[in-house]
């Protein structure tokens, strides 16, 4: 920990750790006179706890009060860091980082510029993050987002047009909930659908997108690859329905399916386009026909 608020967060976290049927331990990477403000209220808070805080002076007492631990919660820097990561602090985070213990971050991981993901010279590596209010941009973005490990926020009563603020650049993407299946259903209530996908050199993207539709909930998947790739497909994919194509010369799906596939599209309840269809020009032309002239969403 260090002075200010994130070693304040640290300090509040030790009497409430779910490690606390043992005994646990604090250790301040700067004496504890500088302490002030919010920080200072909360080590003094945390006097009250048999639990012993101690200054961390040399890289020597670090590694030894380590070895003794069950897992690290770092708390030792926070969001507002803007200057590479020296000296004991450096040597603080690279001993955890070498310990092999469980680290829990507080905020952001030790040595994450906030504002931008960035690694200040030297950055503890996480298992799992708990941020306060909203995600950091720096919680976000590489290398950021991959010393973080797990992330989760935690709300700490921010007022609710601070969330909705126009002033927020970044929004989360959440996931879609799918509808739950009927229990009266079957596979074509949840299809089919039409993949047109896949060239000479290409084996693994008509795979992909047809098997990602049966993933995400999809019942029934029709594939039209070119005709050499049609036997790869089918090893790798027994639930999929396979259309053999005509080829170009290049292999990739020729002009000469068209009437077939539009026929065949007619009854899809979606058609999917690509991926690695390739830049045949033939091939170009067909996709273009197929995109003018297929009713069905696609």
């Amino acid at each position: 920990m260090r002075p200010g608020n994130n070693g304040g967060d640290g300090f509040c976290h030790c009497p409430q750790t779910p490690f606390r049927r043992r005994r646990g331990q604090g250790l301040a990477a700067r004496c504890q006179r500088k302490i002030s403000g919010r920080g200072q209220t909360d080590l003094e808070i945390l006097a009250r706890f048999p639990i012993a805080v101690k200054e961390v002076t040399s890289l020597r007492q670090i590694k030894h009060d380590l070895a003794a631990a069950d897992a690290v919660v770092d708390a030792l820097l926070g969001t507002g860091l803007d200057r590479d990561v020296e000296g004991l602090f450096s040597q603080v985070i690279e001993a955890v980082n070498a310990s092999g213990k469980k680290v829990f971050a507080v905020d952001i991981p030790s040595g994450i510029n906030g504002d931008n993901g960035r690694e200040m010279g030297a950055a503890v590596q996480a298992d799992a993050t708990v941020t306060f209010g909203l995600p950091k941009l720096g919680n976000l973005l590489y290398p950021g987002y991959g010393r973080g490990g797990k992330l989760f926020v935690s709300h700490i009563s921010f007022p609710r047009p601070l969330f909705e603020s126009a002033e927020l650049k970044v929004e989360l993407a959440a996931p879609v909930r799918l509808p739950e299946r009927q229990a009266d259903s079957n596979k074509m209530d949840y299809g089919p659908a039409l993949v047109i996908a896949g060239a000479g050199n290409y084996y693994w993207a008509p795979h992909a997108s047809a098997y990602s539709f049966l993933k995400s909930g999809g019942g029934y998947v029709y594939l039209a690859c070119p005709k050499t790739l049609a036997p790869s497909v089918a090893r790798k994919s027994r639930e999929l329905v396979i259309q053999p194509q005509l080829e170009t010369v290049s292999g990739s799906i020729a002009l000469a399916n068209k009437d077939n596939l539009l026929q065949l599209a007619e009854k899809m309840k979606i058609v999917i386009l690509g991926p690695g269809l390739s830049l045949d020009h033939e091939t170009q032309e067909l996709v273009r026909i197929l995109a003018r002239e297929i009713s069905v969403p696609y």
